[in-house]
């Protein structure tokens, strides 16, 4: 034993495994931080994990057969058993030669995966650079935009009367108000707020930098009700040093509350804007109400808007409508009926005629009560979105001109833009309501989506536990996990999400829309018509038309054409919105092979979206672009067939998609390379969506594109491969169903 512990330690073996593993934790490392950069798949980690621990035992080998010295590298059984004359050198070419194969090893993998990745561009059109929009950034300062910020914390009621933590709440809320048409003053929404009510477990300087702000104003109302006084105490803290800048106590008769109301705001919003913006003159205040009640109600109807689920939304609904007919010229309060309305027709509980409608008319209403409120644009922004989009920017750039500290603004905007293809734009804009109200689960959610998009899920995953903690009750987070799961092939995974997302809100449309689309595409139809079922226990959750789409979408994907193209002609979309109707004109056609229709509809598709060519691209997740091109083959216009795929193309080149090794960019670049029969690059494509999560099999068997692949043999290994991974997952499924 002790001889060969000895030889051990002669031929170097110990050495060369300390540095072997001194060198390859610091490679693996900046590996970790390589590959997401670079925008190469999981997979190159785990094949370098491999290369390291299967060329760990190599090097011990090599160790034991050769020895380095200062002349180089010789036998082991040749070198001199004395010590070598210069132990320094030797020990110096030993760490180079492990750490520079090991350094070797993790160039020529990263290298040879880029040249894979950039399989992309052989025989392609050079396309200029992609410009990739990055995800924005979480804790982003304020003093990025030279403004100063602030958060108003709600008062503290020092009294036992439910009215004073109303009268409290109220009063923030007109602070919040008043503050919010100052552009240089950045101020936290009342959503991200009014999370610390009742807290006391957190600092001010914990929240202030919880919030991202500069400056906290925190107070307390105390009423005697033997005197008939209130007591109002206001103190500004700076949330870097927690030093008061400023604090001032207000005793005044209660007998006119909004006169105090009124009083202490102009006085605090005063006192702040001398304090934090120099003496530049006070905005005319214009108090949005002179009905406590109207005040109370309103305040309610926020803060069950703020929940996004449709129980809360229809008793949000319910405290607008109250204070308007506590105070009828209440134009904020219009403003929530607007709103409510319109999220009951997107979350599903309201048909989309009738919220268009209300939420309308209660537009109109507020901006003929006051035709400077930029919330009320805000509303007319999202009203107009689908319908008019050039009259809907116009909206929103109205609505952030009035009230630069309105969320809800760029994050409705946000969404337009997001609609139209341009996805760094809606970034930024969701970045900035995510600024505005750094709590709020809906902002939190927009930036999540960002970094999806991008690529980085794990980011998204990570602001999904904070959306979580923030608010456990709002279903959205567990949607948008069920869709990055979903679009990862791992449709197991996402019908447990929706599920959650279901559990908290039992008539969530984006949930139950999630796993129909799961189950479709896992073809699991026992489960599908159980959801098929829930829609018709509740019709009211999505609208004819929608259910409609998804009875087709089903059919398709049991290869049933001829039932999917009866019901996909059934799908009549709403007034205004065009370019659905022209949508589903282009596939009834196609698939029925009236190739010449369908060219027409897609073509006015098309030229419909001019004004931004990249939306024809995004539609439908490029299906359109693709059938538009066969139909050009089908009748013999290869020409226009060409150059819409050389623009097509170039899109995905560009797309955060290519850079999130998302499967749609492959699946799409497969499909093209199918139309330009190139077999062997299409092959490449399609196996890289299937490596990405790809597992929509069923629509691979029924569009034409693929159809001269049929007898491929590689091309049926893969789709079996994919057919037997949805059967374990079904499988799957089935065993937790019993438990």
């Amino acid at each position: 034993m002790k001889n060969i512990f000895t030889q051990l330690k002669q031929r170097q073996v110990f050495k060369v495994a300390t540095i072997y593993a001194v060198s390859a934790w610091p490679l693996i490392q900046i590996a970790d931080l390589a590959v997401p950069a670079l925008g190469l798949p999981d997979s190159v980690m785990t094949l370098l994990l491999k290369i390291f621990i299967a060329g760990f035992p190599v090097s011990l080998i090599f160790a034991w057969l050769f020895n380095f010295t200062a002349h180089g590298i010789v036998r082991a059984d040749d070198q001199d058993n004395a010590a070598d004359d210069n132990a320094k050198k030797v020990n110096i070419l030993t760490t180079f030669a492990v750490a520079g194969a090991l350094l070797i090893a993790v160039l020529v993998t990263l290298a040879s995966q880029l040249m894979v990745d950039n399989q992309v561009t052989i025989n392609e059109t050079a396309a200029s650079p992609a410009i990739i929009p990055q995800p924005p950034s979480i804790n982003k300062s304020a003093a990025i935009n030279n403004k100063t910020s602030i958060a108003i914390l709600p008062f503290v009621p020092f009294s036992s009367d439910p009215e004073d933590e109303y009268f409290a709440d109220g009063m923030v809320e007109e602070l919040l108000n008043l503050l919010a048409k100052i552009p240089d003053l950045q101020v936290a929404a009342r959503t991200s707020s009014f999370t610390y009510k009742g807290v006391t477990s957190k600092s001010i300087v914990e929240i202030g930098k919880e919030l991202n702000v500069d400056t906290i104003l925190e107070g307390s109302i105390r009423k005697n009700d033997t005197s008939n006084k209130i007591r109002v105490t206001a103190q500004l803290i700076k949330v870097s040093t927690g030093e008061h800048l400023w604090s001032e106590t207000y005793d005044r008769e209660y007998r006119d509350i909004f006169q105090i109301q009124d009083d202490i705001a102009r006085a605090v919003v005063d006192k702040m804007k001398i304090t934090l913006l120099g003496n530049t003159a006070t905005s005319p205040f214009v108090v949005g109400t002179e009905n406590v009640d109207a005040m109370v109600e309103y305040g309610k109807g926020q803060k069950e808007l703020s929940h996004r689920t449709v129980p809360a939304i229809k008793k949000a609904l319910t405290h607008f409508r109250q204070a308007i007919t506590e105070d009828p010229n209440y134009a904020r309060a219009y403003v929530g009926i607007a709103d409510s309305n319109v999220l009951l027709a997107l979350y599903g509980s309201m048909s989309e005629l009738q919220a268009r409608t209300a939420a309308q008319a209660a537009v109109n209403k507020a901006l003929s009560l006051n035709e400077n409120l930029g919330e009320a644009y805000a509303s007319k922004g999202l009203l107009l979105t689908g319908a008019d989009n050039e009259k809907a920017e116009l909206a929103f750039k109205r609505a952030i001109e009035l009230n630069p500290n309105y969320a809800m603004a760029y994050m409705w905007y946000g969404t337009l833009r997001r609609e139209q293809g341009e996805i760094a734009s809606a970034h930024q804009l969701f970045e900035q309501a995510f600024e505005l109200d750094p709590r709020s689960p809906v902002a939190a959610y927009n930036v999540a989506w960002c970094y999806y998009q991008a690529g980085s899920e794990a980011k998204a995953m990570d602001l999904f536990s904070q959306i979580v903690g923030n608010d456990p009750y709002y279903p959205g987070a567990y949607n948008l996990v069920g869709d990055i799961l979903r679009n990862r092939g791992r449709l197991d995974e996402s019908v447990a999400m929706y599920q959650r997302a279901l559990k908290v809100d039992p008539v969530n449309k984006n949930a139950v829309q999630g796993l129909l689309l799961a189950n479709m595409d896992m073809n699991n139809i026992e489960a599908s018509e159980f959801w098929f079922s829930y829609l018709e226990q509740n019709p009211s959750l999505l609208s004819s038309t929608e259910t409609v789409f998804m009875r087709a979408r089903f059919y398709a994907a049991q290869g049933a054409l001829e039932q999917a193209i009866t019901y996909l002609g059934q799908v009549k979309s709403s007034a205004g919105n065009h370019g659905m109707d022209l949508y589903v004109q282009g596939e009834v056609a196609f698939y029925q092979q009236n190739y010449r229709a369908a060219v027409n509809a897609f073509e006015a598709l098309k030229n419909a979206q001019m004004r931004n060519k990249n939306a024809f691209y995004h539609l439908v997740e490029g299906q359109a672009a693709l059938h538009l091109a066969f139909a050009y083959k089908q009748l013999q216009q290869p020409d226009k067939m060409a150059a819409l795929l050389t623009e097509f193309t170039l899109f995905l080149q560009q797309s955060v998609n290519k850079m999130a090794n998302n499967p749609g960019y492959y699946y799409n670049m497969a499909a093209i390379k199918a139309l330009q029969n190139e077999e062997e690059d299409m092959l490449a494509f399609f196996q890289g969506a299937i490596d990405a999560g790809w597992v929509q099999v069923w629509n691979a068997k029924i569009d034409p594109i693929f159809k001269p692949l049929k007898n491929n043999q590689q091309f049926a290994q893969m789709i079996a491969k994919v057919d037997a991974e949805l059967a374990e997952m079904r499988a799957k499924l089935k065993e937790e169903s019993k438990r």
